[in-house]
């Protein structure tokens, strides 16, 4: 049922009894679910705020995924960018690489092509060379000049071939560079995915904790106003339940007047009798057995006994229903048989309180006393409460003090009311000794 609805059927409940005149049937109902209400407030803020942290943690690792992405981000431009320049360095070196080979083949070819015509002419043979000629000077003249041109040819091919050496070196480096630079960006590529994976992850989270906490939150607020209409239901009650006690004391206060008025007419009209008898000589008439004053039950047993041992509750125990006590412990029943409790006369339908906590150990007809309901209250305490006409609790079930138990009905004797029992270790003790 809807607590809102709940407290309103409650509300309706209690204004209604007090406009009847009758007692709530439970009016500690309100305050139980009050008690609820604030357990539940309190666990939900409990609950909210661990989950207020989790969020706070949740953020705070965003924050450092973000970070994190960005610093990898900036190492992956970084590593692009120096991808891109040893790409440009390894494609320079490689056209420079091609145009160094392309200039020792084309010095080879030229350092070829004059060894071949130096030899069609005869010219690889020195001594040929110097016979051929007409001027042994000029015929010396050129054998240095042709041995000068060979040894420069050959001087550039050996420069040019020790440039191409030391240009493949380096691109063999910077191929090594590009593989290396290109691990590097694999690693930081799948760091990155990691990382965004993590972030998606805790941003899901962060959703739902989000959604979860405006949800509680509500149910928070849903739970405050339900705690400040039941406390303001409660108030009511209470203001409601002390006018019924006040009415109760002040007809109590008028019962209690208008038996002494009636003592003090008994005894007028006495004293009156007597004089008479003596003034016309005759013998006194016989005292009047006048009945027991009849005591009345107005104040009953609340949620105040909850919570509290038994034993603790001797002389402040109060009594499980309204009425007038119409039989007492110890005296003597019209079968004969003595009273081992009290006899509370009420009127049918009388709601029936539990005087302490306990659990109920018997709950049925009891031949001679009707209806019946044992109750333990530990420490080797009983309560016994005969004489229901209806019945809420069964076997098994836990009471606190206050609780309603059923309504008052009548005994197997005829008798309207409820009969009540105190037992310590078995034997009966007189309840009115307890009361308080």
């Amino acid at each position: 049922m809807n607590r809102l609805l709940l407290i309103t059927l409650l509300a309706t409940a209690a204004n209604t009894a007090v406009a009847a005149g009758k007692p709530q049937t439970d009016p500690a109902a309100p305050q139980r679910d009050l008690q609820a209400v604030r357990k539940e407030i309190t666990t939900l803020q409990q609950d909210i705020a661990k989950k207020e942290a989790v969020r706070q943690q949740a953020a705070s690792a965003i924050a450092e995924s973000e970070q994190a992405l960005a610093q990898t981000h900036q190492v992956l431009n970084a590593l692009e960018q120096k991808k891109d320049t040893s790409s440009s360095q390894l494609e320079q070196l490689q056209q420079e690489l091609q145009s160094v080979r392309f200039k020792v083949a084309e010095t080879r070819q030229r350092v070829g092509r004059l060894l071949a015509g130096s030899y069609k002419r005869g010219q690889h043979d020195a001594m040929a060379l110097m016979l051929n000629q007409a001027d042994p000077n000029q015929a010396g003249r050129d054998l240095t000049y042709y041995t000068h041109i060979t040894r420069a040819q050959q001087g550039q091919i050996d420069k040019l071939r020790e440039q191409e050496i030391q240009l493949a070196a380096i691109a063999e480096r910077l191929e090594d560079e590009l593989v290396r630079l290109g691990r590097l960006s694999a690693d930081k590529v799948r760091e990155k995915r990691q990382l965004q994976a993590a972030k998606s992850q805790r941003l899901a989270q962060a959703t739902q904790l989000d959604a979860s906490i405006r949800a509680q939150q509500g149910k928070l607020a849903q739970l405050k106003e339900d705690e400040k209409q039941l406390s303001a239901l409660i108030q009511r009650i209470n203001a409601q339940l002390e006018q019924r006690r006040q009415l109760a004391l002040r007809q109590a206060a008028e019962r209690k007047k208008a038996r002494e008025d009636a003592r003090r007419i008994a005894a007028e009209k006495r004293r009156q009798q007597v004089a008479e008898a003596k003034k016309q000589g005759k013998a006194p008439p016989p005292e009047p057995k006048n009945p027991p004053p009849v005591e009345t039950v107005d104040e009953v047993v609340d949620a105040g006994a909850s919570g509290k041992a038994f034993k603790s509750l001797q002389g402040r125990l109060k009594l499980p229903v309204a009425g007038e006590i119409a039989g007492r412990f110890g005296a003597r029943r019209g079968e004969g048989n003595s009273w081992k409790g009290i006899y509370i006369r009420s009127n049918p339908g009388t709601p029936v309180r539990a005087v302490a906590d306990g659990t109920v150990v018997y709950a049925d007809s009891l031949r001679g006393f009707g209806n019946a309901m044992i109750i333990d209250h530990g420490g080797g305490y009983l309560t016994v409460y005969t004489g229901f006409g209806t019945m809420v609790r069964g076997q098994g079930a836990s009471i606190r003090g206050g609780d309603v138990l059923g309504t008052s009905g009548a005994m197997d004797s005829g008798e309207t009311g409820l009969y009540f029992e105190l037992r310590y270790l078995g034997r009966p003790i007189n309840p009115l000794s307890w009361a308080g």
